[in-house]
């Protein structure tokens, strides 16, 4: 007790003494409880050197933190690291209730009266609080006091590399290195090699990518005065799609692995096939794109290693969907054949050639309704071919022109032809539009006539689109996409092949979705 009076006695005294010079507010204003009135039990601070006496106050200690930033959580006293700037409040209890205010100097020493100077820079609250408990106790033994942190201190860090606005940024203790990133405009390189090196030469790496994915907070650490912040670039980055949670484009810094791929993405879909292989495209020497596959292992990514811009690929279950194809003049299909274009459509059981029409969009106008057919390989591997009536079934409405579909069908609907094709001894070979009034006789003469080295008119043929030859006959009906070829009384070896290769194109043009079908 008789050093509490001691402490007490001095304190008083103090203000005492410099009460008699008092203290200019703003504006010219001086402190109107230090003239005597009273007034409020809690006084306006004096400054002792270092050290702020508040004086005596009504109730327990007000001591907090007062930063100018929003905390996540209270400060731990054996993770926070005092310095420069630092404000503490000793706070004494008991018959006499008052608080000391302490300021870190820019040397790091907090100074407390009657005790000195305290190094305090560099080490932790908790640190700092049991020296000073043990100093002040020695010299004021009985009292009850407390060291309280009562407001942070601000410091810089240096900012640089693969950063948009890279410089000095203002921070406290409390403030991670990805807000401080934020400010300086983003990150330009790699989000999981951020390297903070200390003034003391040690270095700590953040990952804000496992940070944002995990929640990890040792991922995205506190800063500390002078440390400089380095964003490197991206080592090995790689991309994977298919049926995961987060596909996308991830670097790997650890076993750099489809293991470590897979548990950025944030592991398989439920839809997922792992009975099917991993395919994992890359660059060769030569720059040129190859690819690899890879098994599952009991339902896991097996730990193959990945190089920098790998690419990825999982399958999905889909790829088992049994379907059926529609080839030819169909609504929202793929130009995926120079031939014919292409429809695929999960097949549904129960499917009949309408229900496939209607859920493809329809067909096109240039569709041939008369010439449609069902393609199907049986079990010998022959193409079986079924003609459907598509002009009953879907201008006249004759449901009973509909056929059931099975696994594997392909409907084909060729494309409407609108001209005949002469070739061979004429003046003029060509296409010619069709007139369904027009026989042999009548488009050889719009192709200019035969050459006086064309046989007989009664020699002339007929190739359909399917193949297949008709002799001349006076009456003969020609079709859409029909060609008629004139051959001359003698050919040389270089002319026979000109026909034959002729006849063959007009062939191949003709077949070419038959082609398409059997795929």
């Amino acid at each position: 007790m008789r050093f509490a009076i001691s402490l007490l006695v001095l304190l008083l005294v103090g203000g005492t003494a410099r009460a008699q010079q008092l203290p200019t507010l703003p504006g010219g204003m001086t402190d109107p409880r230090r003239e005597g009135d009273g007034g409020d039990s809690t006084r306006i601070p004096v400054r002792t050197s270092d050290t702020e006496v508040l004086g005596e106050t009504s109730g327990s200690s007000q001591g907090g933190t007062r930063g100018d930033r929003p905390i996540e959580a209270p400060v731990d006293p054996n993770l926070y690291i005092c310095g420069p700037g630092d404000v503490f409040e000793l706070d004494f209890w008991g018959q006499q209730n008052f608080q000391l205010k302490i300021s870190v100097d820019l040397e790091g020493r907090a100074f407390i009266q009657k005790v000195g100077f305290v190094n305090v820079a560099g080490k932790t609250l908790a640190a700092v609080r049991t020296q000073v408990k043990k100093l002040v106790r020695s010299t004021y033994p009985g009292l009850k006091f407390d060291l309280v942190l009562a407001s942070p201190r601000s410091f810089l860090v240096h900012i640089v590399e693969n950063v948009k606005k890279p410089g000095t940024y203002a921070t406290q203790p409390m403030e991670r290195v990805s807000a401080v990133l934020d400010r300086a405009g983003g990150i330009t390189g790699s989000r999981r090699r951020i390297a903070i090196t200390h003034r003391d030469g040690t270095a700590t790496t953040a990952d804000l990518v496992r940070y944002e994915l995990t929640g990890d907070v040792t991922a995205n650490p506190y800063l500390l005065d002078g440390d400089v912040v380095r964003v490197q670039v991206p080592d090995v980055a790689v991309e994977i799609t298919g049926p995961v949670w987060r596909p996308g484009r991830y670097e790997l810094v650890g076993s750099k692995d489809l293991v470590e791929l897979m548990t950025l993405a944030g592991g398989l879909k439920p839809d997922a096939a792992t009975s099917l292989p991993i395919r994992v495209v890359r660059r060769n020497a030569k720059s040129q794109e190859t690819y690899e596959e890879h098994a599952f292992s009991s339902g896991a990514a097996p730990a193959i290693a990945l190089r920098d811009d790998d690419k990825v690929f999982i399958r999905s279950v889909a790829e088992y969907q049994r379907s059926v194809m529609l080839i030819g003049a169909v609504a929202n299909s793929d130009n995926a054949d120079a031939a014919a274009q292409v429809a695929r459509l999960p097949y549904i059981e129960g499917d009949s050639v309408l229900t496939l029409i209607e859920r493809a969009g329809g067909i096109t106008a240039s569709g041939d309704l008369r010439r449609a057919y069902i393609s199907h390989i049986d079990d010998k591997g022959t193409t079986v071919t079924t003609p459907i009536d598509l002009e009953a079934l879907l201008v006249r409405r004759d449901f009973n022109a509909d056929r059931k579909i099975a696994m594997d069908d392909t409907i084909v609907i060729p494309p409407l032809q609108y001209s005949v094709r002469v070739e061979g001894a004429v003046a003029r070979s060509g296409l010619y539009l069709f007139n369904p009034d027009f026989g042999i006789a009548e488009y050889i003469a719009h192709a200019g006539g035969r050459t006086r080295t064309a046989q007989d008119l009664d020699d002339s043929v007929v190739i359909d689109t399917a193949g297949k030859t008709r002799d001349y006959a006076p009456g003969l009906k020609l079709r859409p996409g029909d060609a008629i070829l004139v051959p001359e009384r003698s050919f040389s070896r270089p002319e026979i092949v000109q026909i034959v290769l002729a006849g063959a194109g007009i062939i191949l043009s003709g077949v070419a979705i038959t082609i398409a079908a059997t795929r």
